[in-house]
């Protein structure tokens, strides 16, 4: 059995050179590049901004996470006080 239609089998049969091949992007080359550039202390635009996000990010996961703290808190106070319960139960 073979993949494919009979009719588009004049396609199938076409070889493109090497050149047609999808090149891979250097990612690893381009991150190398900026590690030498961040060791000379240059730093792009890009992470400067990515940074700020992340952080501000943080802060309002912070702030978030504190309201929910404090909401969990006071209503933990009006439930479970059993040391503040009425000393005589009718």
């Amino acid at each position: 059995a073979r993949i494919g239609h009979r009719s588009l089998l004049r396609y199938y049969k076409q070889h493109f050179g090497t050149s047609r091949a999808v090149a891979t992007t250097g990612t690893n080359t381009l991150g190398r590049v900026l590690q030498q550039y961040k060791a000379l202390g240059w730093s792009s635009e890009l992470a400067k901004a990515a940074s700020q996000r992340k952080e501000r990010d943080m802060q309002y996961v912070q702030r978030m996470k504190s309201k929910w703290m404090l909401k969990t808190a006071l209503s933990n106070n009006a439930t479970k006080q059993m040391h503040f319960r009425p000393q005589i139960l009718f």
